[in-house]
């Protein structure tokens, strides 16, 4: 079986994708995760990890800005994971 690389991944979006309905619906999941992080955090019995990967300059920080800005931050924790070492740099994975 072939391994398949990130780098042989095309990252760029699709033409005919429609970014007016993409907005509206990201509002929406905004919205929901901000409702089901208030429930989460008031539970106090479960967690939840989010790892975001992704190359340099691929839109991490965007994404993180976009996706979890209906997120009360009292109810977060983001760490930072080191540069990589060369064995960990063999892998397209955390």
């Amino acid at each position: 079986m072939a391994k398949i690389k990130l780098l042989d991944i095309d990252t760029r979006s699709p033409k005919e994708v429609n970014k007016e309905k993409i907005k509206q619906e990201t509002a929406e999941i905004v919205k929901k995760i901000g409702e089901l992080q208030s429930v989460l955090y008031a539970s106090h019995s479960r967690s939840l990890l989010v790892i975001i990967q992704g190359m340099d300059a691929s839109g991490k920080d965007g994404a993180i800005r976009d996706v979890f800005s209906g997120v009360n931050p009292m109810g977060i924790r983001v760490i930072s994971f080191k540069k990589p070492t060369e064995e960990e740099l063999d892998y397209d994975f955390l």
